[in-house]
């Protein structure tokens, strides 16, 4: 037996990042209805760890599918979702919002802890905070890429995990985020 070190290496990376499932979601969002495939549904939870009734699923991938053909922003997907539900929905609209625009980058609770950011207010308040906050983080994205740090992660992602190269360099970045728990 030979063992393929490097291989090894860069499929448990690729894995712990959850890549392939990644690669799964942005090669079919725009070929299926989202809001009707079971299967991409279930990846597309499972990766992003959508965890709501089925009732707000079909809120949810309703305006998935419909961003499909009419461009949707930020603002305009968490406004959506709060205006259906009663609430306040910055990670969500931010999975669904970078799966449509894969520049975009996601909101999580590691990207807030690490940017040094949190959410307040209740309500209306918090709605408008929280897209105020997503301004703040796309803009630290666009700032972060521009520094020798952000071209230093980018180059140490694609020599890590040269298969992936093809992922945008926001995703990266995310995935570096996202792994500094």
């Amino acid at each position: 037996m030979k063992i393929n070190p490097n291989k090894v290496i860069e499929d448990r990376l690729a894995a712990s990042f959850g890549l392939e499932q990644y690669g799964y979601i942005i090669s079919q969002w725009k070929n299926v209805d989202v809001s009707a495939d079971e299967d991409f549904q279930t990846k597309f939870n499972g990766y992003y760890r959508v965890r709501r009734n089925a009732e707000w699923r079909e809120c949810y991938y309703t305006l998935f599918q419909r961003g499909k053909s009419e461009e949707l922003s930020f603002a305009d997907i968490i406004t959506y979702l709060y205006e259906q539900t009663g609430n306040v929905e910055p990670s969500f609209s931010s999975k669904m919002y970078a799966t449509l625009n894969t520049d975009k980058p996601i909101w999580d609770q590691y990207v807030l802890k690490n940017l040094n950011l949190q959410l307040e207010g209740k309500g209306e308040e918090r709605l408008h905070n929280a897209i105020d906050l997503y301004v703040r983080i796309e803009a630290w994205y666009e700032e972060f890429l521009k520094t020798q740090n952000g071209k230093d992660c980018i180059d140490a992602f694609d020599k890590a995990l040269p298969i992936y190269s093809w992922i945008s360099n926001t995703k990266k970045i995310d995935c570096f985020l996202w792994g500094m728990r």
